[in-house]
């Protein structure tokens, strides 16, 4: 017995719904470090990295166990690119009917 196209959309959309948002997550940290450089570089620390910062009150500590690194990141595009593709192909093999009782990917290219 094959699964269900309808389940098996759904579950297509949940994973490509959850890469997004660690994809989101990578882009607000990286965006918070690129504002604080960029704006208040004496009020940014990072913590974790073996280099003393004195002493001072900062407005925004960066923990670097939390920085992604490229590798981490590209792996969550790569991630998101197969996702996206993954659900567009389950929607495209959707009955006509079917494809009446789910919402369309909606995927930003």
């Amino acid at each position: 017995m094959s699964e269900d196209p309808i389940r098996k959309y759904s579950d297509a959309t949940k994973e490509f719904n959850a890469i997004c948002t660690i994809v989101r997550a990578l882009g607000e940290i990286t965006a918070d470090v690129g504002r604080y450089l960029n704006n208040k570089p004496f009020r940014l620390k990072i913590s974790n990295v073996g280099v003393e910062f004195p002493p001072f009150e900062e407005e925004y500590s960066l923990n670097a166990d939390n920085w992604p690194s490229a590798k981490q990141i590209a792996e969550a595009l790569v991630s998101l690119h197969e996702k996206a593709k993954l659900v567009e192909n389950v929607y495209a093999s959707l009955s006509p009917i079917d494809k009446t009782l789910v919402k369309s990917p909606e995927i930003e290219r």
